[in-house]
């Protein structure tokens, strides 16, 4: 690995000693240029960091404090011994929370309740389809779901992927690579769906939309799938429903109170056992290649964390 200078706290930031960092399709797709936004290089990835507090801006000490562990999201620098993120992005942790599935929350978990909660204002006891429920968004967005109190319909590929999905706590789970899955997910979900979280895209939106039920919001996260859908105008006109779009990016950078807010909402489930991170591979810092191997596999269910504690 190359050397880089240590990075230095602004007024709003905090100095973070790294502990763990989660690999992230974000940060899959920022190695491979194929992201939204492209960084000037020499670049350094990763987006989700775990770690200790060694110093604080002035206007970040008025929240935080050195010695305090937090989970926190930068765009690019987590994978490094040391890390600069603005106040807003970090949530302190509790001292018994485990730092390796701590690193997971700051974007797929903040994305999944950001979705549900605030722009799909889903309410206790409504239904929710999650489409890709076993990718790190679709699985953060089952747990949320039910720590909110929804039903929740698993979407996956694969009967192997509907088993799993049930054990991860998803009350109905579809192979969406059948072709008969709308009417299986309508047999259970009679009334219809009243929430979709679309992490996927491509030819599944069309058909998930289908499935809402009258002023049902469907949230595009992403494209996973790869093609960008189209969908027919008169279908949200019929339903009386909603196309919400949710980038947590943006909303951290236009609403940094409300952002802060929505991560610790997420800590604080996870500190009470309501959400339990799913890790298929936890693989020291120097082994970022084979740990980025093991993220791209599409048969990979859970997490990858890079283990910094080798080198702090």
């Amino acid at each position: 690995m190359d050397a880089v200078a240590d990075p230095h706290p602004g007024d709003d930031d905090v100095l973070v000693k790294v502990a763990s960092t989660a690999v992230s399709y974000v940060d899959q797709l920022l190695v491979k240029g194929r992201y939204q936004i492209q960084p000037a290089l020499p670049f350094v990835p990763g987006t989700e960091f775990c770690g200790v507090i060694t110093a604080c801006g002035s206007n970040a000490a008025q929240r935080l404090q050195v010695g305090q562990w937090v989970t926190g999201t930068v765009f690019g620098g987590a994978w490094a011994e040391q890390v600069c993120a603005p106040w807003a992005a970090v949530a302190p942790l509790a001292p018994s929370d485990d730092v390796k599935a701590a690193c997971t929350l700051p974007i797929t978990y903040a994305t999944a309740m950001y979705a549900l909660k605030r722009r799909g204002d889903l309410q206790a006891g409504e239904t929710v389809l999650v489409l890709g429920a076993l990718g790190g968004v679709g699985m953060a967005a089952v747990q949320v779901a039910k720590a909110m109190g929804a039903r929740v319909i698993a979407g996956v590929s694969g009967r192997v992927k509907c088993s799993a999905a049930l054990r991860l706590g998803a009350d109905f789970s579809v192979d969406t690579s059948e072709a008969g899955w709308r009417a299986e997910l309508e047999a259970f979900a009679k009334r219809g769906v009243d929430v979709v979280v679309d992490p996927v895209g491509g030819d599944l939106t069309d058909t998930a939309f289908r499935t809402l039920c009258w002023g049902g919001r469907h949230l595009v996260v992403g494209f996973a799938q790869g093609a960008i859908p189209a969908l027919r105008a008169n279908l949200p006109l019929l339903k009386g429903a909603s196309l919400i779009g949710v980038d947590v990016r943006q909303f951290r950078e236009r609403e940094p109170q409300a952002a802060w807010k929505n991560l610790s909402e997420v800590v604080d489930l996870f500190s009470r056992g309501l959400l339990k991170p799913e890790l298929s591979g936890v693989y020291p810092a120097r082994a970022w290649a084979t740990a980025m191997e093991a993220a791209a596999r599409r048969e990979t269910m859970g997490r990858v964390v890079l283990d910094w504690s080798v080198a702090i």
